[in-house]
């Protein structure tokens, strides 16, 4: 029987998850502990640390290590720990100032706040929010879960609630694709628990419940690699990519969809083997279930005209997108003049003006967006980002990188690209399950970048496999929001939640080395 305290009557809401509880390390809060040692350690550093380093480096790994230490234990918000790193940089002096210009220290150090690529990340937020506020980015994947082949038995069902996941993924957050189909497989598992009939322990904490909820984390990831716009570490990617210091080029969006869709297909196909796997079961509801679905369908209604306007804007934004990659096939001055007067972040720009310009109800003023949509933008985000750009900008100025990348190649000696590319891979996987994804690429890229230069190999294949690796580690419920959320039904063991995410960890990481090196073989670069 269902658990009265958790499901809801037929027809309510699922209920919303708790926060979790702080982690506890010797009977202290884990954020306590953090916010003590935070500090404690980069003052000892400054004091006491010794690596030959000029001083603008010593200083800088002083404050990198409050940063990590604040970032894995999450004393404060990691997008405030971030500004506060920014700004340390600057009082402490660990940036490399101009000696003819007192504010070049500031200029420096927050100049990558506005960084083009902040602004393309800007827009598919607003791109996003749009989706969410008119019910398209559902409608989009009740369509999914309502298609003829969905809910046919245990294994097509694991499938349709992937596929909505990865598709809504592509274009906005992991967090907030998670957060929508979370709720119908939340749903899912109700009306099966309701139609009672499942051999063995109760059905909401049955393996096959647990990979119901989960893959709705897992598949965002997947969902988050195919567009440049899908994950935050993507955007990380292209601020970087287009630094002097790197390749001073753009990401061109088709050419990195054509990696990134086959990438999100193969790792797609692996996760539903995992977790059918995993959850294999049988003897359950599937009519109710299809029943359920089209029902949740039913209830949206018609199309209303924040849909049709938010769809629009979609449309336009992408062909955008992919129209130098269009060009390119027929003419390279073409394909350069539009992306002079139409780049990717200027064509972003264009998103939330039109949402805010197009009419749900002229007569009363009412469009698309309005004002208070604003502030559900996530801003914590943005300064990540930019303060992200900013420390990694500048251990590449002090020579702190090429310092961690020595460091790493005496360790690993060798000038093989896929050896490093492997251990790009392995290593943004694993620092993502204790710190956040774009924190992860924010601290590794400016480190792979110079452990490539240190072995004379051309750094692309290892830069993109940081970057895709930096979305996984889903090992834990802390790892990721998508993992938090699901964990905060109360009906996953931790684990159960150990044993599919390191599963997903391993096998992503093996399909992302063979997709990139099948790729770069063909001659593939996601650059303009």
């Amino acid at each position: 029987m269902p658990d009265p305290t958790f499901f809801p009557p037929r027809g309510e809401s699922p209920p919303i998850e708790e926060p979790l509880a702080p982690a506890q390390v010797l009977g202290l809060p884990l954020d306590f502990i953090g916010l003590i040692a935070g500090p404690a350690a980069m003052i000892a550093w400054l004091v006491w640390g010794n690596a030959g380093l000029n001083p603008q480096a010593h200083t800088l790994a002083g404050i990198l290590l409050l940063t990590i230490i604040w970032w894995i234990t999450e004393p404060i918000p990691i997008a405030l720990t971030g500004f506060l790193s920014v700004t340390l940089c600057v009082v402490l002096g660990a940036v490399p100032a101009d000696a003819t210009n007192k504010f070049s220290a500031v200029k420096i150090a927050f100049a990558p706040f506005a960084d083009p690529a902040a602004f393309f990340l800007l827009g598919g937020m607003f791109l996003g929010c749009a989706m969410m506020r008119h019910g398209l980015d559902r409608r989009l994947a009740l369509s999914v879960l309502t298609m003829r082949w969905s809910g046919r038995n245990p294994t097509t069902l694991l499938c349709s609630l992937g596929a909505a996941t990865s598709l809504v993924s592509m274009w906005i957050s992991n967090t907030a694709a998670t957060a929508m189909i979370y709720p119908v497989a939340l749903g899912i598992v109700y009306e099966l628990t309701a139609a009672g009939g499942y051999l063995g322990e109760s059905f909401p904490r049955s393996r096959y419940a647990s990979m119901l909820l989960l893959i709705t984390s897992y598949a965002s990831t997947v969902g988050g690699l195919a567009t440049p716009i899908g994950t935050s570490t993507n955007v990380v990617a292209m601020g970087y990519f287009r630094n002097a210091e790197y390749f001073g080029r753009p990401i061109d969006f088709l050419r990195w969809c054509t990696v990134g869709l086959p990438l999100m297909l193969a790792l797609f196909v692996a996760l539903l083997v995992w977790m059918s796997w995993l959850g294999r079961t049988s003897a359950l509801d599937m009519a109710g279930i299809r029943s359920y679905l089209h029902e949740q369908r039913r209830q949206l209604g018609s199309w209303n005209r924040g849909e049709k306007n938010t769809l629009v804007v979609f449309l336009i934004a992408v062909s955008m997108w992919i129209t130098p990659g269009i060009l390119a096939l027929f003419s390279t001055a073409a394909r350069d003049w539009f992306s002079l007067h139409f780049p990717e972040e200027a064509v972003a720009m264009f998103i939330p003006v039109l949402l805010y310009m197009l009419p749900i109800d002229w007569r009363n003023r009412q469009f698309t967006l309005s004002s208070g949509d604003f502030g559900k933008i996530d801003w914590g985000t943005m300064m990540l980002f930019g303060s992200g750009l900013s420390l990694g900008a500048l251990m590449t100025s002090t020579k702190l990188a090429v310092t961690f990348a020595d460091a790493v190649h005496r360790h690993f000696p060798g000038d093989d690209v896929w050896v490093i590319t492997a251990l790009a891979i392995a290593g943004g996987i694993l620092l993502s399950e204790i710190t956040s994804n774009a924190a992860t690429a924010i601290a590794l890229i400016p480190v792979v970048f110079s452990l490539c230069n240190n072995a004379h190999v051309d750094p692309m294949a290892p830069l993109m496999g940081v970057t895709f690796g930096a979305s996984f580690g889903n090992a834990l419920p802390v790892s990721t929001p998508p993992n938090a959320i699901v964990y905060g039904s109360g009906l996953i063991r931790v684990r159960r939640m150990v044993i599919s995410g390191l599963g997903i960890d391993l096998i992503a990481g093996i399909v992302i080395w063979c997709v990139l090196r099948a790729a770069f073989a063909l001659g593939w670069t996601p650059l303009g």
